[in-house]
C-alpha cells in the first residue's frame, strides 16, 4: 500500500512538473496585418496570458506595427497535454509602445476549428471563470541571474509544455529566440515574475515586471475608460495601495 502511494504521489509531483496550474492560462497569439499593394497577409506570432475580467496581455509589438492588426487570434488548450487549438479573436483595448504592453479583451469565440460560434455559447461562458490571477501585490523579486524561471513552449502535436532554464542562460539566447518569446509570460515557479517584451535602451533586458504591469493597468482604468466593467481590475485599483512603492 505504501508503495502504491509513493507511486501516486510521485505521478502528481511529475505532472505539477509539466503542467503547473498556470499552463492552463497560457495564449499563443497570431496577428494579421494588411500589406500595402501586396496580396499576401502578414503574420506575427507569440503568447499571451489570460488574467482576471477576461483580459490578456501580452507584447505590443505582435499586434501593433504602426497601426493595429487586421485579425487577432487566440489559441490554448482545454486540457492540459492536449493540443491547443482555436479559442476566440480579440481586440486591443490598450497598448504602451515604449513597455511593449498590450491589453487585449476576447471577442468572437470559435470551435476548435476556428469556426465563430453563437453567442451566447459555452466556451465564452467558461472562459469568464478561468484566469490566472494577477490582481496580488506583486513579489518584486529581484531579476538575479541565480534564479531558476519558468515558461511555456509547444512540443509535439503542439502541446504547451513547462521549460525550465536558469536565469543567466535565458538571457543568453540568441537574439531570433527571444523574438520568438515575445509576450511570454515567466514565472518563478507558480508566482508570476514578468513577461517578456522586446528589449529596448531602457528595458534592456526585455522583460516588464509584475509591478510595471500592475501600474499600467490602474492608470488606465483610474484615468480612461477603456477599461469600464470590469470590475476586478477596478476593485483592485481602488484599494489604498501604493504599487509605486519600494516594499
Amino acid at each position: 500500500m505504501a508503495k502504491i502511494i509513493l507511486g501516486i504521489m510521485l505521478m502528481l509531483l511529475n505532472a505539477n512538473a509539466k503542467y503547473p496550474d498556470w499552463l492552463q492560462y497560457g495564449v499563443k497569439i497570431i496577428a494579421e496585418f494588411d500589406v500595402p499593394n501586396k496580396s499576401v497577409q502578414q503574420y506575427n506570432e507569440g503568447y499571451g496570458l489570460i488574467i482576471n475580467d477576461g483580459l490578456v496581455l501580452t507584447s505590443a509589438s505582435i499586434v501593433f506595427e504602426g497601426k493595429k492588426a487586421k485579425d487577432i487570434t487566440l489559441y490554448h488548450t482545454e486540457v492540459l497535454g492536449q493540443p491547443i487549438a482555436c479559442l476566440s479573436h480579440a481586440r486591443i483595448l490598450a497598448i504602451d509602445d515604449n513597455l511593449d504592453l498590450a491589453v487585449l479583451e476576447t471577442e468572437r469565440f470559435t470551435d476548435i476549428y476556428c469556426n465563430v460560434l453563437p453567442e451566447p455559447n459555452f466556451r465564452e461562458l467558461s472562459f469568464k471563470e478561468s484566469y490566472f490571477n494577477f490582481l496580488l501585490l506583486p513579489l518584486d523579486l529581484p531579476l538575479d541571474e541565480r534564479l531558476e524561471i519558468s515558461y511555456f513552449s509547444e512540443h509535439d502535436w503542439s502541446q504547451f509544455l513547462r521549460e525550465k532554464i536558469a536565469f543567466k542562460e535565458f538571457l543568453e539566447l540568441p537574439q531570433k529566440d527571444k523574438e520568438k518569446l515575445r509576450g511570454m509570460p515567466l514565472f518563478l515557479e507558480n508566482e508570476f515574475l514578468g513577461l517578456k517584451t522586446m528589449e529596448s535602451k531602457t528595458r534592456p533586458l526585455g522583460i516588464l515586471t509584475h509591478r510595471e504591469i500592475l501600474g499600467f493597468l490602474c492608470q488606465i482604468e483610474r484615468e480612461t475608460s477603456v477599461l469600464k466593467g470590469k470590475q476586478a481590475l477596478e476593485a483592485f485599483c481602488n484599494t489604498p495601495l501604493d504599487l509605486q512603492s519600494t516594499p
